[in-house]
């Protein structure tokens, strides 16, 4: 058997969660920064089951420029925050290059680093402590905590191990809190050549010829333990060579006993598959050849190998494998290890779930069956049961991987992308999240880092044809993109998140660094008062998608989120609409025709606001606003958030009645802000905080008494999962989630899980109109690499100039209503006694226009005297 338990439920619920909290924006929006960052950590250097002999640090240079490095020094703590030492450097970081630093070594030979850029003498624990980055100043230019350590930027990442580091989702991208940034995984130390190593499966390299050893089956090899029972012993056995990687860093190939492959394995059987490494340099048999081999029995990355090997071809063929036929592979640990290193043929469904690395590490993970997996709050209440419910989630994840070990937007960005890239560059093809998958061919079943994969039966890249894949899919992206055009309704209110859209340049502020593409292009600001493009390229690639995708919704109203401030970026109260009115002329000359305008900024703005802010756009053939716009400003938004806006509209046919639009973007889970840090119950960080905004967003509108009767739209961004508590705080005061109600859809996805953090509400009155909602789904089930921010990370040019498809990270939302007519003055007419027994009865929680029946009845009668409501102390 291969793997001790190492990921227990505990474990693997953690890691959920915090993949829950963070949720990482795609294109730059944190504290600035600047310079050179700490990209990855790694203490298990020589310790039993490490990767490599030294402990390493590696830095990352996100800017345009080179850095010097003279005066500058990396720190390393304890968990406790004790110094341990520190390594002073020299030198320049070349622009986005890296600077590996060597440290101690352990007792044990494992593997040597890349050729390092400097040399220190630091031990580092290999689960827990802090690293810091100092400037030349000696000011703290960056800090990095993991495991148990309480030095840290916000929270610290997951505990590393000897066979894992800690190392930045995405290069470079730091948002103050480690344990949104990082990932735990197998290292990848790269210097400042550009050097990483392939994944060292195994690092014995043979020098002398195999030994043979005891002759064994494969299924004795494997055990039926959580470890191979013939560990360190050199043994013999014979197999059919399944799977061949002689290229792309794995270094090795599987075999299989000759003749299984038809029963049905349960949970304690052993494996009759097993991987064979045989180094960077080895000689490889051919798919399908019947071979005898000599290898030394280990686990490695919990996965059970022979390494030092050698292999006979055998004269005569032996029984062959068959691809063992399965629907799924079952859920579980236990059961799972009995299929490790086999070849397996799925033939149920499976739907993809997770497209975030794809265009980075090649993995698409799979959710068995005919939907992918839902964020547990957004199905099922906070707390034990969403721990449950992401638990359950966790064992049935199964994840396609490409045969390979690097990194198509580091060290392999030479190479075409596998699966969106295909026949040698020439077809581009979305795999979205959503889309089921067919097996084409068989596949091994293994587990790499951390993850139970799917590995095709060689590598595959962008250059691998459409019919030499191990799966087939249809593209559903013409089907989703008409789905926008029938949302039913004479009207239609609509959210859109346009991905800090910044008029502002990174490349025109002092001192503001860009992210770069392969070819050293800025593309993005790094950590700027800029959150969106450094270039006029890069905007203009952003701009035409955006532009693109709101003319298509076609909606009279739309919420934006993530429109830069001009006001905070400059200074200049009167540029506030400065972004938001360049956008509308382009979307009116995109249209042909005057048809968009901006709801202007009020007089009176919100207090200390954010560098980006929310905003109305309408189709002025259609609708007008009614009076000035309405910010809410509130100390519950103030430092955290962004201030709501409020908008009263008017259709152009004035016997139509006028309806409320409020566009929100409520506090993110990222970031803890006011120590409102992460329970665990699945709501991840500042729920409190997100509570009282919802609060305070239904006292602004409970003080508007001219909008009592009207109907009422809350959009935007919550950053709250459906049944999380901010979102319970808006359904308890009458208002309903009309996204929802019509099964509308998600518009979020975030570490391989969908939900919506963005919403449309209606109170009664609203809802009383809604006939119609969708989410139109371009955007976040889409690949981060066809986002303008990603453009030419790869050799493989994907991005597509005018094309609506991740215009975004998060999903518009079109909601389709009608309108009544104003009633015409009637004649006054006697009042009717409330209390006649005639009246109808009135239920309990209805409300009248969105607010309580009962209230409204009553503000009535106390108006005929005189006396106003809060007399009584009635809120709504």
């Amino acid at each position: 058997m291969s793997r001790i338990s190492a990921r227990t439920l505990a474990i693997a619920l953690a890691g959920a969660t915090a993949a829950s909290l963070a949720v990482v924006p795609t294109a730059v929006a944190a504290p600035d920064n600047s310079a050179p960052v700490i990209n990855e950590v790694y203490g298990g250097g020589g310790n039993k089951g490490s990767i490599f002999s030294n402990d390493f640090i590696e830095l990352y240079n996100p800017t345009a420029e080179a850095v010097s490095l003279d005066g500058w020094s990396v720190n390393y703590y304890s968990a406790s925050g004790n110094l341990g030492g520190a390594t002073a450097l020299s030198g320049t970081i070349a622009p986005g290059s890296f600077y590996l630093i060597q440290q101690k070594a352990g007792a044990n030979d494992t593997g040597a680093l890349p050729t390092p850029d400097a040399t220190g003498n630091l031990a580092m624990s290999g689960s827990q402590g802090s690293v810091e980055l100092t400037d030349a100043t000696g000011a703290t230019a960056d800090l990095v905590g993991f495991g148990g350590a309480t030095k840290v930027e916000t929270a610290a990442t997951p505990a590393t191990s000897n066979s894992e580091s800690a190392q930045r989702a995405i290069d470079g991208v730091d948002s103050d809190n480690n344990s949104a940034d990082f990932i735990i995984a197998a290292p990848t130390p790269t210097s400042s050549t550009g050097t990483t190593p392939g994944q060292p499966e195994n690092p014995e390299e043979p020098e002398v010829p195999v030994v043979p050893g005891q002759t064994m089956t494969i299924a004795e090899i494997q055990g039926t333990g959580t470890t191979t029972p013939v560990n360190g012993q050199v043994v013999t056995t014979e197999g059919i060579v399944t799977a061949v990687y002689a290229e792309g860093g794995f270094n090795g190939y599987y075999i299989q006993t000759p003749g299984t492959g038809t029963a049905v394995k349960t949970a304690g059987d052993a494996s009759d598959g097993i991987f064979v490494y045989v180094g960077a340099n080895g000689t490889y048999p051919e798919i399908g050849a019947s071979v005898t081999v000599t290898g030394k029995a280990a686990e490695y990355f919990e996965m059970t190998q022979l390494g030092n090997s050698a292999f006979e071809l055998s004269p005569t063929p032996f029984e062959a494998v068959t691809p063992l036929a399965v629907d799924t592979v079952p859920a579980g640990d236990d059961i799972r290890e009995s299929y490790e290193g086999m070849l397996l043929q799925p033939t149920g469904a499976h739907t993809v779930t997770n497209n975030y690395a794809t265009n980075t590490f090649g993995e698409i993970a799979l959710a068995p069956g005919n939907e992918p997996f839902y964020q547990a709050t957004e199905i099922v209440a906070p707390g034990g049961e969403a721990i449950a419910y992401e638990a359950e989630n966790v064992a049935k994840q199964i994840t396609l991987d490409d045969g390979r070990s690097g990194n198509y937007t580091r060290g392999d960005a030479s190479v075409p992308m596998a699966w969106l890239v295909q026949d040698g560059g020439t077809t581009t093809k979305s795999i979205r999240t959503g889309d089921q998958v067919d097996f084409q061919a068989p596949v091994i079943f293994d587990y790499r880092y951390d993850l139970w994969k799917f590995q095709p039966t060689q590598p595959v890249t962008g250059n691998t044809t459409g019919t030499d894949l191990p799966i087939t899919w249809e593209d559903t992206r013409e089907a989703e993109l008409a789905s926008i055009d029938n949302v039913a309704g004479e009207f239609h209110i609509a959210s859109f998140n346009v991905l800090n859209y910044f008029t502002s340049l990174g490349k025109d502020e002092p001192g503001c660094k860009a992210y770069t593409d392969i070819n050293n292009n800025p593309v993005t600001a790094n950590y700027c008062d800029v959150r969106g493009a450094y270039s006029q390229e890069a905007f203009e690639d952003q701009q035409g998608k955006i532009v693109a995708s709101i003319n298509r919704l076609d909606a009279d109203v739309v919420g934006l989120e993530e429109i830069e401030n001009t006001a905070k970026v400059t200074g200049d109260i009167n540029r506030r609409d400065e972004a938001l009115n360049t956008l509308v002329a382009e979307l009116n000359a995109a249209a042909g025709t005057e048809r968009w305008a901006a709801v202007e900024s009020p007089a009176q703005v919100g207090t200390d606001e954010d560098y980006i802010r929310v905003a109305f756009i309408y189709d002025q053939t259609t609708v007008n606003p009614v009076g000035e716009s309405r910010i809410f400003d509130d100390a519950a938004f103030t430092g955290t958030a962004r201030q709501p806006l409020a908008q009263e509209f008017q259709p152009l046919d004035d016997t139509k009645e006028s309806f409320v639009g409020v566009v929100n973007h409520f506090k993110s889970k990222g970031s803890v802000a006011n120590g409102d840090s992460d329970t665990g119950d699945g709501q991840g960080n500042n729920a409190n905080i997100r509570v009282a905004q919802a609060q305070a967003l239904l006292k602004h509108l409970e003080n508007q008494d001219d909008w009592a009767s009207k109907p009422v739209f809350i959009l935007g961004d919550t950053n709250s999962y459906a049944k999380e508590n901010a979102m319970t705080t808006l359904y308890g005061a009458g208002f309903t989630n009309i996204v929802e109600k019509f099964n509308a859809g998600h518009t979020y996805q975030f570490s391989g899980r969908i939900g919506s953090l963005d919403h449309a509400l209606g109170n009664e009155a609203a809802m009383n109109y809604v006939v119609d909602a969708e989410v139109w789904d371009i955007n976040a089930d889409e690949s981060i690499a066809f986002e303008y921010s990603r453009r030419l990370n790869n050799t493989a040019d994907v991005f597509e100039a005018d094309n609506v498809f991740r215009s975004s990270d998060h999903d518009p939302i079109k909601v389709g209503f009608n309108l009544s007519d104003v009633d015409e003055p009637e004649e006054p007419t006697d009042p009717v006694d409330p209390t006649d027994p005639t009246d109808p009865p009135v239920e309990a929680g209805s409300s009248v226009g969105g607010f309580g029946t009962i209230a409204a009845i009553i503000a009535a009668i106390l108006g005929a005297i005189g006396l106003a409501l809060p007399f009584l102390g009635f809120k709504f």
